[in-house]
């Protein structure tokens, strides 16, 4: 499963890059990406269920992103100072990830 929590991912990144680029709108590309990263973040926690906390604290950590990220525009709530928080969890995750590497 982290296989394609992992493909997921990338096709999350590479169209998330590619929109940045890209002049043309295309329609739902939001509930797209938004289901995208919910996706690989489940399946990067389905894949943590039976491995020990402390070595994969980076993945959850990422898993968690990926949710929060897809689930917040999808819900379209507004969670005061969720974007610091966002941006604290990704700084977390990524230099636990590094640190593991």
């Amino acid at each position: 499963m982290k296989n394609l929590g992992m493909m997921l991912l990338s096709i999350w990144l590479i169209v998330t890059g590619l929109l940045t680029f890209a002049t043309v709108s295309i329609p739902s590309s939001d509930i797209i990406l938004a289901l995208l990263a919910i996706a690989a973040g489940i399946l990067f926690l389905l894949d943590m269920r039976e491995k020990r906390l402390s070595g994969n604290l980076g993945i959850i950590l990422l898993s968690i992103w990926l949710i929060l990220v897809g689930l917040l525009p999808l819900l379209s709530v507004t969670v005061p100072y969720s974007d610091i928080a966002l941006a604290i969890l990704a700084i977390v995750a990524g230099v636990l990830l590094l640190i593991r590497r």
